[in-house]
């Protein structure tokens, strides 16, 4: 059974000081539900005088070869490196003089997806949504049904086997009626015979 999970939290503004602080999130999740490859997602950015850098975890490694889309007033697709991060440049981000004010940070893949929200206020990043969302295939809650399923079908096929015999049984008993009832009308017509030739 395949099933899908939205976790959302919406963070109070959390204003973070200084030139190239991070804005961490803070993900919900239930890495205990999930059966995907990717469970426990977490995405952190931070921004400096010319960079953004990205990075993403899982259950807290690196996730590496990911591919993201980071986007101010242009949007930009980035790879993770081995340590789950990804830079590009401030500039690629903003048509021509304009400043970034805002910043989305969205992974998708098969089994998750995530997305970062961010308003930029005196050159550092301040984190306003978070949403994460999984694809969780739950095996033994497969292995289950099917189970349940093939003992329905089981029963089903048993009950009108059962079914089938009592039909069967009924014919016989009809049969044997019948043919009971064939040798009573023949002893009967014997006997009637018997008398006629007595009279005789």
């Amino acid at each position: 059974m395949t099933i899908s999970k939205t976790l959302l939290a919406m963070l109070a503004v959390v204003l973070v000081a200084g030139s190239g602080a991070a804005a961490a999130g803070v993900a919900q999740t239930d890495t205990a539900a999930s059966a995907a490859s990717i469970s426990d997602l977490e995405m952190d950015a931070t921004l400096d005088a010319d960079t953004v850098t990205v990075t993403m975890t899982d259950a807290g490694d690196p996730v590496e070869n990911a591919s993201l889309t980071v986007e101010g007033e242009e949007a930009v697709t980035l790879t993770t490196d081995v340590d789950g991060t990804a830079t590009v440049n401030r500039s690629a981000l903003t048509d021509g003089d304009e400043s970034l004010d805002e910043l989305e940070i969205e992974y998708e893949a098969a089994n998750a997806e995530g997305e970062l929200e961010y308003v930029v206020q005196d050159g550092s990043l301040t984190l306003v949504e978070e949403t994460y969302e999984y694809e969780i295939a739950d095996d033994a809650d497969d292995e289950a049904a099917d189970d349940d399923r093939e003992e329905a079908e089981e029963r089903e096929e048993a009950a009108d086997d059962d079914a089938d015999d009592d039909d069967e049984d009924a014919e016989d008993e009809a049969d044997e009626e019948e043919d009971d009832e064939e040798e009573d009308d023949e002893e009967e017509d014997d006997d009637d015979d018997d008398d006629e030739d007595d009279d005789e």
